[in-house]
């Protein structure tokens, strides 16, 4: 069981390091990165859509490389919680 909990943090600690990673891309400065990082399974995610990106574009006219960034940290949330199902209920 400690061998899955210890898979299941790498998972998640090297997600969220891409994931913030990308937050940089998009144009964030490194504390906000950083601290939209510190939150995982997608709840800094679900922050910045609803504070930032709800706000500033209403009608969602995001920018090209802005909306990649995003879908493939949708996806990386994804498969954290594939990784949280598959160390917790199947091994």
């Amino acid at each position: 069981m400690t061998l899955n909990i210890i898979i299941l943090l790498i998972v998640l600690i090297v997600s969220q390091l891409i994931i913030g990673h990308l937050l940089h891309d998009i144009g964030f400065s490194y504390t906000h990165s950083i601290i939209l990082m510190c939150l995982p399974l997608g709840i800094g995610l679900f922050y910045l859509q609803l504070f930032y990106y709800e706000r500033q574009f209403p009608k969602w006219n995001v920018p090209i490389k802005v909306k990649l960034r995003l879908k493939y940290m949708y996806i990386l949330t994804f498969f954290e919680y594939v990784a949280l199902y598959i160390c917790i209920f199947k091994m």
